[in-house]
């Protein structure tokens, strides 16, 4: 063991280690030549990768409704869905590697940065390299992420997970009064946004709670002021991400608001539930999520150490009340209608209750790592319980096997099992029945001719005999639509019509052609994220520069 943390102190041996791993926690449920294993939300991420792919292709880096989506329809994935760590697999997509193949390369690499992050987050907690370790595999391994990963396959939530280490370990500084790189947390936070909007709100509650916890901490001049420029830097950097999703929320009504498929207060388990299938390491499903083997014993015993020695009490405190906040004990009920609803599901709290306990473990105030085989034993231990999840979750899921080439056939209407961000007028049952891009109009008094409906535009030449007459155009309405008229006749900019398609008025004669543009808003808030960032860069280069 001595001999090998030596050689993993060489970061070329560390990093190479997390890339096998990556790799092997993939192979898990993936060892079947020609197969590959897709649960959960996995056709949706895919067509996001396809839709980014498509948009580069079309010269638009920076897409928000994407056309690909919902059948040439188009669907606002990448304005309320950040694809920023998208972007890699995309380019694979560009360049013609297969789907199965990007998909598993995006798992790989949100593996192999979890285990970057996470051990760089044991670091700057001052831990050993052995802790730091131990620290990040027993993250990495949590029975949780890895029902997120095997079963759920919901990339956002794991990318965002990657960071979540690195903002415990900045707020246990800063705790501590080290806030020279106060800039950092910024950065952890602004990463976890970009990955998944749902992780930016959870992380910042929890960062709330730890801070209002450990006020006597916090509520000095200096550390007040440093995380204060921490969260004027992450919502400046953000802006681009909520400002947009704000101006849409506005304008109309979404599917999430009026007809939500998933209700948080109906998502609670029985708290003995939770502990029975956490100590049974339950496959995952709906009424067996759970916490895993690991990190429910571990919280036990680390829980009753804690409060005997008065030790790292408001990691223990706020693990317990998550864990709580799964249960029946918590009113969701009553918050249901509130912004805290937002998180869907509770046991998404599961993620930093894992993550705390790990910090336990790798903090080892118990000194049990320091017995002779106790790591080896309890890493041994982590590989089979992880390997058994695995397994139990194939075997629990046969039919979850698609062959590779069913990856190349999937439908670009599977835009998630809730469709939250389409107009809440939308049919989308009969959209997808139907199948079919066509301009409905009053074909008695307006001609329509030389239509031209792709991926980015609709474009058609109109004659409307002298009268204004609608047009529903095969687009679902996003603000940002934009009408260009060449002729004589008038149109109007896109409006929200029937069905929550897009709408337009014409008169007389002429050529329109209707295409996504950013508005002023998403213009704005991408011109403030640029200054933001440009600033936090600057920042970091000139505390770089000045540093002994």
């Amino acid at each position: 063991m001595k001999n090998l943390m030596q050689k993993l102190n060489q970061k070329r041996y560390l990093y190479l280690l997390f890339l096998l791993v990556s790799v092997l926690i993939v192979v898990f449920v993936n060892w079947h030549p020609g197969l590959a294993f897709g649960s959960g939300d996995y056709r949706y991420h895919i067509n996001r990768i396809e839709a980014l792919a498509t948009a580069i292709t079309h010269g638009n880096l920076l897409p928000k409704v994407d056309q690909y989506l919902a059948g040439g329809f188009g669907y606002a994935s990448s304005l309320f869905y950040p694809d920023i760590f998208l972007y890699p697999a995309a380019l694979l997509r560009v360049v013609g590697l297969p789907v199965v193949w990007t998909f598993l390369f995006t798992q790989i690499y949100i593996n192999f940065l979890t285990l970057s992050v996470s051990y760089f987050a044991g670091k700057r907690m001052h831990f050993s390299v052995k802790n730091a370790l131990i620290f990040s595999l027993i993250y990495f391994f949590s029975s949780y992420r890895l029902q997120v990963l095997f079963t759920r396959q919901d990339m956002g939530e794991l990318m965002g997970m990657i960071f979540f280490p690195l903002v415990l370990s900045e707020l246990l500084k800063f705790r501590k009064g080290e806030i020279e790189q106060w800039y950092i947390l910024a950065v952890a936070m602004i990463c976890v946004g970009f990955s998944h909007i749902i992780s930016l709100f959870m992380m910042i509650c929890f960062a709330i709670i730890f801070v209002i916890l450990n006020l006597k901490y916090f509520w000095k001049k200096d550390t007040f002021f440093a995380i204060l420029k921490a969260a004027l830097l992450t919502i400046g950097v953000t802006f681009s991400l909520y400002g947009p999703i704000f101006e849409q929320m506005a304008d109309q009504d979404f599917t999430v608001s009026t007809h939500p498929l998933i209700r948080i207060y109906q998502q609670i388990q029985p708290l003995h539930d939770l502990l029975v299938n956490s100590f049974n390491n339950q496959v995952f499903h709906g009424t067996t999520v759970n916490l895993g083997l690991i990190i429910i014993l571990f919280l036990f015993i680390y829980t009753v150490y804690n409060l005997l020695n008065r030790k790292n009490l408001t990691l223990t405190i706020i693990a317990w009340l998550l864990l709580i906040s799964c249960s029946e004990f918590f009113p969701w009920y009553a918050l249901r209608h509130s912004i805290f609803a937002s998180f869907q599901f509770p046991w998404r709290f599961f993620s930093l209750i894992s993550l705390i306990v790990a910090y336990f473990i790798a903090k080892d105030d118990l000194q049990i790592l320091q017995l002779r085989y106790f790591t080896p034993i309890l890493l041994t231990l982590t590989l089979l319980v992880s390997f058994s999840l695995s397994q139990a979750s194939l075997k629990a899921a046969p039919t979850k096997l698609h062959t590779y080439d069913a990856y190349e056939h999937i439908s670009s209407y599977l835009i998630g099992a809730g469709h939250e961000y389409l107009p809440s007028a939308v049919d989308y049952n009969a959209v997808k029945a139907d199948k079919q891009r066509k301009l409905l109009y009053d074909h008695q008094e307006l001609s329509a001719s030389h239509q031209e409906i792709t991926k980015s535009i609709v474009k058609f030449s109109f004659n409307t005999k002298k009268t204004f007459q609608k047009v529903s155009l095969p687009l679902f309405y996003y603000k940002g639509y934009q009408a260009k008229l060449t002729g004589k006749g008038t149109t109007t900019q896109p409006e929200l019509g029937d069905k929550g398609r897009a709408t337009i008025t014409l008169r007389g004669r002429g050529t329109v052609t209707i295409q996504y543009h950013y508005t002023t808003i998403q213009k704005f808030s991408l011109a403030v994220t640029g200054v933001s960032l440009l600033y936090s860069i600057f920042l970091i280069w000139r505390r770089r520069q000045i540093m002994p």
